[in-house]
């Protein structure tokens, strides 16, 4: 069922996005940097690594990479490595996937509260959102970087956050996510969900299926729901 804004009238008060892989179109941007990273060390990058980094803020991933590889390097140039190679991508090339930009426009045009809720890193978030020009079309923007004592996306923390400053309750929000662990996450908050289909994002056709069989809604293309 897609998420018509017109049939979300009356059911919803906020709608809360992720980022990479939802509204930008990213995610392959953190899977070479996890291939090139990892290959250069002479590992490969399996499903399982990826299910669990692409969820968690980048501080722990780096230190799962660490633990799980027994690599020499710290944390932080990790991250740094991590970040060298993606920030020239937010800066001058990543873009927003096609049509969410009007279904936002729509959203605002209509009345909703929206936000965003992401485990992006602030330096990476705003230059692409200062470049595509799009940070009046949020009442908030949250990153697990502001939650220091939050868990990964897999526990609602983040959610419930956002959705106290919005002043909405979770039955009466809408969180959109393309990664299967972050939607269960939401679920647990009592939150409606959506599943936005990523290729880095959902992993697998099984696993597409099994994210649209648990979530509200669902939609592989944001020119879907803008069809109402």
């Amino acid at each position: 069922m897609f998420p018509f804004l017109s049939e979300l009238k009356g059911k919803a008060d906020a709608l809360i996005f992720d980022v990479d892989g939802t509204l930008l179109d990213s995610m392959t941007v953190w899977n070479q940097a996890d291939t090139v990273f990892l290959n250069s060390r002479g590992f490969e990058v399996t499903s399982d690594y990826t299910d669990y980094v692409k969820s968690v803020r980048i501080e722990d991933a780096a230190r799962y990479t660490k633990e799980r590889f027994d690599l020499p390097d710290s944390v932080e140039d990790i991250m740094n490595e991590w970040n060298a190679f993606v920030n020239g991508s937010y800066a001058l090339h990543v873009l927003l996937k096609d049509g969410a930009l009007s279904y936002l426009r729509k959203a605002r045009a209509m009345g909703f509260k929206t936000a965003c809720a992401t485990a992006l890193t602030k330096p990476n978030l705003f230059a692409a959102f200062d470049r595509i020009g799009i940070h009046d079309l949020f009442d908030e923007i949250v990153t697990l970087e502001d939650l220091p004592g939050a868990p990964d996306k897999s526990d609602p923390h983040i959610y419930l956050h956002v959705a106290g400053l919005l002043h909405a309750a979770p039955d009466r929000t809408l969180i959109f996510e393309d990664v299967p662990a972050a939607l269960e996450g939401a679920k647990k908050g009592g939150f409606m969900t959506c599943a936005v289909y990523d290729p880095v994002g959902a992993g697998s056709e099984e696993s597409w299926e099994k994210m649209k069989s648990a979530a509200d809604y669902s939609f592989e293309g944001w020119d879907e729901p803008l069809k109402n």
